[in-house]
């Protein structure tokens, strides 16, 4: 069942607690006596919560309210360990390794553009407006934190429709233009953010933190699925140069061998998992680049290794498929 950590619930009680309201006890007590654990909440008493936070505050925006509030104690121990990681990429791939271990309520989805990354957040829940306001304003509140006041998406998408007044209110925090009955509940923004140093950066905290989450989510996944995982992670990077087996395994913190062998186990490798990546992304990367740029990208070290896999892949060379992509 769809569940959030229970630091998810005393957050909008907390908030509602400042703005001097106190909710009706049915709400807060329903939440939590149908909670699956001492530490998790259902999806539906969650957002049953935060509607009802809209109402009693006359907030329409109370999800985005809310997110502005964010803390690391907020998100548990994935808190503190995104607030440890060295820079921005190694801080997504945190939260697709662990992000369940505080909120089973959507799917990320990390997709490439030319300059720019989208994060494409899928929610399991048809009545949703608060809880993405909330999650979608703190994670760019969080980045934030961490990076600076500079920090600004280049654009925001909701599924939902927002009134004249509630786009304005978003733009004007987010700083970028904000769409509204989009397809996608996304953030779009710039790729060099990924490399920014941290300034919080503490290499011995994050791996105690590392260790701390992995118990957890072994705990709770025993049969996790490491296949789907390499996939996510590959799909994250914004580019495919430096990507090794050695590289992967330590953004899912454990051992190239034990990466294998769980491989392995799912009747794949690492090699049939990058190909596979650098397969999907030869189109876009042909039609922006030069060959040479491409066979960069995709993690070649020199172009005539590239043009020898991309005869196996396609049984053309990369400059005749190239020349057809541009006539298109």
């Amino acid at each position: 069942m769809a569940s959030v950590s229970i630091a998810y619930l005393q957050s909008v009680l907390h908030y509602l607690h400042d703005l001097g309201i106190e909710p009706p006890a049915h709400n807060a007590n329903m939440a939590l006596s149908n909670s699956d654990s001492a530490h998790e909440v259902t999806m539906e008493h969650y957002v049953d919560l935060l509607n009802c936070g809209a109402l009693l505050s006359e907030q329409s925006l109370f999800g985005f309210e809310l997110g502005k509030r964010i803390q690391a104690k907020d998100y548990g121990v994935l808190g503190y360990l995104v607030e440890s990681c060295e820079n921005l990429e190694q801080a997504i791939e945190a939260l697709i390794r662990f992000d369940s271990l505080v909120a089973d309520i959507g799917e990320t989805e990390v997709s490439h553009l030319d300059q720019q990354i989208q994060l494409d957040w899928h929610v399991k829940s048809d009545d949703c407006k608060q809880m993405v306001l909330r999650n979608t304003t703190a994670w760019v509140a969080t980045v934030r934190k961490i990076l600076g006041e500079h920090y600004q998406p280049d654009e925001i998408t909701f599924t939902f429709n927002l009134s004249h007044n509630e786009r304005l209110t978003l733009s004007n925090w987010f700083n970028c233009n904000v769409t509204t009955n989009a397809i996608k509940n996304s953030i779009v923004f710039s790729k060099a953010l990924l490399s920014i140093p941290f300034t919080s950066e503490n290499k011995a905290m994050f791996q105690a933190l590392i260790q701390v989450s992995e118990k957890e989510l072994q705990a709770r996944q025993p049969n996790e699925n490491i296949k789907e995982q390499v996939i996510l992670l590959l799909k994250a990077k914004s580019s495919l140069k430096h990507c090794d087996q050695n590289r992967i395994a330590a953004a899912l913190f454990m051992s190239p061998r034990t990466l294998q062998r769980k491989l392995k186990h799912q009747n794949t490798n690492f090699i049939e998992l990058l190909t596979d990546e650098r397969k999907s992304r030869v189109d876009f990367l042909l039609t922006q680049h030069t060959i040479a740029e491409t066979a960069y990208e995709l993690g070649f070290h020199e172009q005539s290794s590239f043009t020898h896999a991309f005869k196996k892949w396609f049984s053309t060379t990369p400059l005749r498929y190239q020349k057809l992509l541009l006539k298109k």
